[in-house]
């Protein structure tokens, strides 16, 4: 592990302690009264010139950062070295686009950021980021588990080096208005059809049966790919059962009705709070859900946000998964301090800290499970991964520009510019031009 204080300290300054020698006589006749020597100074002892106090930039999401704050204060404790947190983008396309034109220059706004699935890949692939199979100890690798080796492998490294260190188990959890549910005596739908029928039960002139947030860039694909992954098909090859996926999707619009076309035209804060407000029975959102609906004290009670499986499609009950993790620039301004902080924020001792104080940060890891038990969201977790639910996020080496395919022709299929067909023919095309 790289330590801060060792990489940053300037050379120990080395002083030579000077000694007075006495002089002694030499003559013939007797020698005079003995003088007394001149007291040697004291030897200086040496000291080390003051280690130069950094000041780092770590770049995460908004809402992750008074998690982040208890972590980060222990590391200036123990290495004298100051972190500001900096909002980070919300998307891997928002990723590329803040930071690939400054590391193409060379250089980084920051020191360490969370970095996405969908930009990730891209940044390894181009020399951007520094690797890190020496800077993260083998016990924080092996505190993941089984689940996410091939992940580590497909999303957080590039030609056998490591280069990103997971910090989210991103599943798409199903997310559901129990108290809703219980007051008309329904269960929570167990496949597509069973999703439909009850959400025309929910739909009204105030509420939807569920609501989505496909804006572009970025979340139509998330739920395109969530609702393909429950099909069975491979949606960057836009089979015959990517084909399906996306005309339930369009059924659930114009034909049920239960997802308003709104949805089309917002984001995850939006969408947030139109279930906050009470208008949505349910919904498929990310983990860090269950920070953001129990921190509204004033709204949240139970029943009012919990989380059952998913409704099975043709391939069962699934949900892909993916996720962020914490990675260290090329060109980070303070890199050795960068590659020091990074390996604390990781470690065993410190990822069940992370989690307590937000969900976005619950994962599978072996020190999270043992030290939050069946607090918060680890049972909803568990049961995912006992229901095979976790399915493998689609990877192309081409990542951002692959899912912005999907993006695109899943956009004017939704919006009624070309029809299943058309939508199904361009997107094969357009992957096969991305090579």
């Amino acid at each position: 592990m790289f330590t801060a204080s060792k990489r940053s300290r300037r050379e120990f300054l080395q002083m030579a302690g000077v000694a007075a020698v006495g002089a002694a006589l030499a003559a013939c006749t007797p020698p005079a009264a003995p003088v007394a020597p001149s007291a040697a100074p004291a030897e200086e002892e040496a000291k080390p010139a003051p280690a130069e106090k950094k000041t780092l930039v770590l770049a995460i999401q908004a809402f992750a950062h008074d998690a982040m704050k208890p972590v980060l204060a222990a590391w200036t404790e123990k290495t004298g070295h100051t972190v500001e947190l900096e909002s980070g983008p919300t998307t891997g396309q928002e990723m590329v686009t803040k930071y690939a034109p400054a590391f193409q220059a060379g250089s980084s706004p920051v020191d360490v950021f969370s970095d996405a699935d969908d930009s990730g890949p891209s940044f390894y692939r181009a020399g951007w980021i520094e690797p890190l199979d020496d800077v993260i100890p083998a016990e924080t690798w092996a505190d993941f588990p089984e689940i996410f080796q091939g992940q580590i492998e497909v999303w957080h490294s590039y030609e056998g080096r490591r280069y990103r260190v997971p910090h989210e188990f991103a599943v798409g959890y199903f997310w559901y208005r129990k108290d809703w549910f219980d007051e008309k005596g329904v269960q929570p739908p167990k496949d597509w059809d069973e999703f439909i029928s009850i959400g025309k039960e929910f739909t009204t002139e105030n509420t939807y049966g569920t609501l989505e947030a496909l804006i572009k860039p970025g979340l139509m694909y998330v739920y395109l790919a969530y609702i393909t992954a429950q099909a069975g098909g491979e949606i960057f090859k836009f089979d015959e059962q990517t084909a399906q996926a996306f005309q339930f999707v369009y059924d659930l619009i114009y034909t049920h009705k239960i997802l308003p076309e709104k949805a089309l035209s917002i984001d995850y804060t939006q969408q947030n709070d139109e279930y906050m407000k009470d208008r949505v029975a349910m919904m498929r959102q990310w983990p860090y859900f269950w920070g953001v609906s129990r921190g509204n004290t004033a709204w949240y009670q139970e029943g009012r946000a919990e989380i059952t499986l998913p409704p099975a499609g043709p391939a069962g009950a699934k949900s892909w998964w993916g996720g962020w993790g914490f990675s260290v620039p090329k060109f980070a301004p303070n890199k050795p301090e960068a590659l020091d902080l990074i390996a604390w924020i990781t470690n065993n001792e410190n990822a069940p800290i992370l989690a307590r104080g937000q969900s976005w940060f619950v994962m599978p890891r072996k020190s999270i499970v043992e030290a939050l038990g069946d607090e918060g969201l680890v049972p909803a977790m568990k049961m995912y991964i006992d229901n095979n639910v976790p399915a493998p996020r689609p990877f192309h080496e081409k990542v951002p520009e692959a899912q912005s395919v999907v993006d695109d022709v899943g956009s004017l299929f939704l919006t009624k510019q070309i029809s299943l067909a058309e939508a199904m023919q361009q997107g094969a095309e357009r992957i096969k031009a991305l090579g």
